[in-house]
């Protein structure tokens, strides 16, 4: 299986060391990124950009992805651009207002998905050509994040979490096999990642409570992290 290309990683190197002030938050669809967006946002005082503008079913992102689900073939690489050219506006965004900020998907996370639907012939070879093409120019205008934050959960755990969360045709239409396939590009993925300092957050069952709250133990484990790596709550 094809993975993440180390030429495109050695592609983000050569934009320079110098980070923008984002967060990134990565992980396979039902991982958990919005709750630990959400609950980050509100402990370190940083607004969040989150990759569903609306998590309404009449929404453009909703209606293409209901569209993707049915039809991959046909919906794949024009949702691919269209979640792409969403990451660099919010990226661009960021680095404009010179101010800390939580992305719930890392630009690079989007190209483990276009990659997954690419391997499963889902995307056509040109088509995929083009992505990356539109990637690669984005990137010369974009710094790297100053922290990646992965979710790490099992293929079974997220996908109760669609089904839980009911967000329009998703839970029914999203097979099982293009999880494992998208969680094996993850993890690939994040064991290559060396643009900025990482963590791995593991967000199984355990981590919330009946309420579908995170855990204070969790919460405490991911807080130390984070200031582990320079950040403390805005002022």
């Amino acid at each position: 299986m094809n993975r993440f290309s180390s030429a495109m990683i050695n592609h983000y190197k050569e934009q320079g060391s110098e980070h923008n002030m984002a967060i990134v938050i990565d992980g396979i669809i039902g991982a958990g990124k919005s709750s630990i967006g959400h609950y980050l946002s509100e402990a370190l005082g940083m607004p969040l950009y989150q990759e569903l503008k609306s998590d309404g079913d009449d929404s453009l992102a909703q209606r293409m992805l209901d569209r993707f689900y049915e039809a991959p073939e046909r919906w794949s690489a024009i949702i691919q651009i269209m979640f792409l050219n969403d990451r660099f506006k919010d990226i661009m965004r960021i680095e404009a207002e010179g101010s800390r900020a939580i992305l719930d998907r890392s630009i690079y996370g989007d190209e483990l998905f276009a990659r997954t639907i690419y391997d499963r012939g889902q995307m056509t070879a040109d088509e995929f050509a083009i992505y990356q093409a539109v990637l690669k120019q984005m990137l010369t205008f974009i710094r790297v994040p100053d922290l990646l934050i992965y979710i790490d959960v099992s293929v079974d755990t997220a996908l109760h979490r669609i089904a839980k969360r009911n967000r329009s045709t998703e839970g029914d239409l999203i097979p099982r096999d293009y999880m494992e396939d998208l969680r094996a590009h993850y993890e690939h993925w994040f064991e290559q990642y060396n643009l900025s300092p990482k963590i791995r957050v593991d967000l199984n069952e355990s981590a919330f409570d009946e309420s579908g709250q995170i855990k204070e133990a969790f919460s405490k484990q991911i807080l130390q992290a984070v200031a582990d790596a320079g950040y403390q709550r805005n002022r």
